[in-house]
């Protein structure tokens, strides 16, 4: 049996929908994140023998997700984030690249040819291009949110109707109200995200700092930003409780700050853990003398 660990997003779910062409759909999976991994191999541990094949992807690896994935006989780490230095046990290999999408690595890594490889490009990179993959996008995150107990059985299900021929389009129209409904959530919290943003200057950056009480996903947050302050913004920090996001839309390098604060991700994605946000302030202005 084929054990599959992927991200709970469109890129995890096409990571998904990628192992169905390659294995078939008798796989087990699960959907975990880069804050949730070690918790979600203990419970695949316990849950499964250590003779199955274990397959990670699009979730970069902590030390102590490495040692624990260890357990199984062999397992396949197959990414596309920046990864730090780590020690790696005789089971565990990795198969890393510097992609927009997970999807586009694992799909080299098996030799398989897909028509949705760009469509899934644009998402996870944020870099949309048309209402579809706009659409798209905005159902997973939809699903997760009215469904935060249940959004695995929707994300297989998704994958399963990818790989059984329906497009991403079809089933666009197939969930139409439940996307309907997260769009005018959306609409409703644009002012509480503008009225929580404080725009605080360090030396010649600018940093638009958000808390938030709405666990809405960055990329939402940095369009609301665009459009009701301005297109180019250097850094734009969102904080849910204590977990930070940082992004940019002016071609900052964020991975760099977020690594000083123990975090890591993409050059304009990335993510770390914080106090509280006066220390979060006084580490970027002496970050950045």
């Amino acid at each position: 049996m084929t054990i599959l660990v992927t991200h709970w997003d469109t890129d995890g779910i096409f990571c998904l929908y990628l192992f169905y062409k390659k294995f078939g759909e008798d796989i087990k999976v699960y959907f975990s994140g880069p804050r949730k991994i070690e918790t979600t191999l203990l419970k695949i541990i316990k849950e499964n023998d250590k003779e199955e094949a274990l397959y990670i992807t699009d979730i970069a690896a902590t030390q102590e997700a490495i040692y624990l994935s260890s357990y199984f006989k062999s397992v396949i780490w197959i990414d596309h984030h920046v990864w730090n230095d780590m020690e790696f046990t005789s089971r565990v290999k990795i198969y890393v690249k510097s992609y927009k999408s997970a999807a586009r690595v694992v799909a080299e890594y098996f030799g398989i040819e897909d028509p949705y490889l760009d469509f899934v490009d644009h998402i996870d990179s944020n870099q949309i291009e048309n209402d579809i993959e706009r659409d798209f996008r905005d159902l997973v995150v939809a699903i997760r949110n009215e469904y935060p107990k249940s959004y695995e059985v929707w994300f297989k299900d998704i994958a399963k109707k990818l790989y059984n021929g329906k497009s991403p389009n079809d089933i666009i129209k197939e969930y139409k109200s439940l996307l309907s409904r997260f769009r005018e959530f959306l609409r409703k919290v644009e002012d509480t995200v503008v009225l929580n943003t404080k725009l605080v200057k360090v030396g010649n950056s600018e940093f638009f700092i958000v808390n938030t009480q709405y666990n809405v996903p960055s990329f939402y947050i940095v369009e609301i930003l665009q459009k009701r302050l301005k297109p180019e913004l250097d850094y734009i920090i969102i904080l849910y409780g204590d977990r930070a996001e940082i992004r940019t839309t002016n071609n900052k390098n964020v991975l760099t700050i977020a690594k000083i604060f123990g975090g890591g991700g993409h050059e304009f994605a990335a993510g770390f853990m914080i106090q509280n946000e006066d220390e979060l302030i006084k580490k970027l202005r002496d970050i950045f003398k």
